[in-house]
C-alpha cells in the first residue's frame, strides 16, 4: 500500500476509520499539487479544437481519468536537503487547469519514481504514447528523448583520456540515436535532426515556442534546427523578432504564416543566393555536411514563397 505523507512530513496517525483517512490524504494531496514549468514544457500543447473538446467532455462526463502525482520532496528537486515534501502533477495538466477553473473534482493516483530523470523518461514516453501529436510535436519529443537518455548514458568517465571519453561519449551518441530511429522506424540522421529540432525550440521564448508546437506559429524547421546548432545554451531565449533577425543573418529567407504570399523580387532574389551557394560547394570542406544542410533549407524556403 503507498505509503502517504503529509503536508508537514510526518506520516499520518492512524485511527479506525481507515477509510476517511485515506480520504482525508487525498483530499490534502489535492489541494497541494505542485506544477512544476520543466515539467509542464514536456507536455506538447493541445489544439484550440483539441482543448475546448476536452473542457466539453469533462463538463459532461466529469475528470474520469486520475491525474498522475509524484510524492517528493524539494531537496530532490533543487540538489539540496530541504525535506519539504512536495506533490508534484506528472501527468494531466490540461485536465488539472480545466477542473481548478470549473470547481470541479479529479481523482489522482500516486506514482513513485527513484530521480528526476526518470520522472522526465516516464513523461516523455507517455507523451510519445500519443496518437494525436502533429509532426512537430512528434519531432522535438524524439529529439527531447534523445537528449535526455544521451544526458543519462554519457556522463563523464573516470580514469579515462580526454581523447578516450571523447570517443566514448561518440560512440554512446550513436549507439543511442541508432536505438531510437529503430524504435521509431525512423532514419538515425532523422533523430540527428530531431535533437537539432528540440534545442531549438528550447533556446525560444516559452510563449513562441508553445505557438509553434500549437501550430499556431509557422518557421522552416530547417531554421529552429539551425538556432539548435548554433546558439550556446546559455543563450536568452529568442522571441519571433530575434529569430527572423537571426535568419536574416543566416542569409535564409524569411517565411512566416502572418504574411500573405505575394509576388515579388524575393524569390528571384533567393535563386541568386541558391546559385551562388552551389557554386561556392566544396567536397573537401569541414562544413561541407552544414553547407548541404543550408542550401535545402534555402530550396525549401522558397518552394513555399512560390
Amino acid at each position: 500500500m503507498k505509503k502517504f505523507i503529509t503536508a508537514s512530513g510526518e506520516p499520518p496517525v492512524l485511527h479506525r476509520n481507515s477509510a476517511n483517512l485515506m480520504q482525508n490524504m487525498l483530499d490534502e494531496v489535492k489541494a497541494n499539487i505542485t506544477i512544476l514549468p520543466e515539467f509542464k514544457s514536456l507536455i506538447p500543447p493541445l489544439q484550440v479544437t483539441e482543448y475546448e473538446q476536452l473542457k466539453s467532455n469533462i463538463l459532461k462526463d466529469g475528470c474520469r481519468e486520475p491525474l498522475l502525482i509524484w510524492q517528493t520532496s524539494r531537496g530532490v528537486i533543487d540538489g539540496t536537503d530541504d525535506g519539504t515534501p512536495l506533490n508534484i502533477l506528472i501527468d494531466g495538466h490540461n485536465r488539472h487547469e480545466i477542473c481548478v477553473e470549473k470547481g470541479l473534482d479529479f481523482k489522482i493516483a500516486l506514482r513513485d519514481f527513484p530521480t528526476l530523470q526518470s520522472v522526465r523518461d516516464f513523461m516523455i514516453d507517455n507523451q510519445l504514447g500519443r496518437r494525436n501529436l502533429t509532426p512537430e510535436q512528434m519531432s522535438y519529443l524524439r529529439g527531447l528523448k534523445y537528449r535526455n537518455e544521451r544526458q543519462s548514458a554519457g556522463r563523464p568517465i573516470q580514469d579515462t583520456t580526454s581523447a578516450d571519453q571523447e570517443l566514448s561519449e561518440s560512440t554512446i551518441a550513436q549507439r543511442t540515436q541508432d536505438r531510437l530511429a529503430k524504435e521509431f522506424g525512423v532514419s538515425p540522421r532523422t533523430i540527428h535532426r530531431d535533437r537539432e529540432y528540440s534545442e531549438g525550440l528550447d533556446k525560444l521564448t516559452p510563449e513562441l515556442k508553445q505557438n509553434i508546437l500549437k501550430g499556431k506559429q509557422k518557421l522552416p524547421k530547417e531554421l529552429i534546427q539551425s538556432v539548435g546548432r548554433t546558439l550556446p545554451t546559455d543563450a536568452p531565449p529568442l522571441s519571433l523578432n530575434d529569430v527572423l533577425t537571426f535568419q536574416e543573418t543566416a542569409t535564409l529567407p524569411i517565411v512566416t504564416p502572418t504574411k500573405p504570399a505575394t509576388k515579388s523580387d524575393e524569390p528571384k532574389k533567393a535563386v541568386r543566393e541558391i546559385a551562388k551557394r552551389a557554386a561556392a560547394l566544396n567536397p573537401s570542406s569541414p562544413t561541407f555536411q552544414q553547407d548541404c544542410d543550408e542550401l535545402i533549407a534555402l530550396l525549401k524556403a522558397v518552394k513555399t514563397t512560390i
